[in-house]
């Protein structure tokens, strides 16, 4: 197991990929848990660059089909 505790929060972030959505708009939380998330941010994607959650910092990108 990989040692975390020297990476800072944005680091760790950064690690985590991109999440897949269907649509335009996502509705990000931060968390599945509601104690333990952000206020609701609607983002609004971009067809090819991820978008950051301005709370959380977690990207989305829309899962295109071919």
């Amino acid at each position: 197991m990989q040692d975390t505790s020297k990476k800072s929060p944005m680091e760790l972030i950064n690690e985590v990929p991109p999440i897949k959505v269907e649509g335009r708009i996502v509705a990000c939380e931060g968390d599945t848990n509601p104690a333990l998330g952000h206020p609701i941010e609607f983002i609004c994607l971009d067809l090819k660059d991820p978008a950051i959650c301005k709370y959380c910092g977690l990207r989305y990108v829309q899962n295109h089909h071919h």
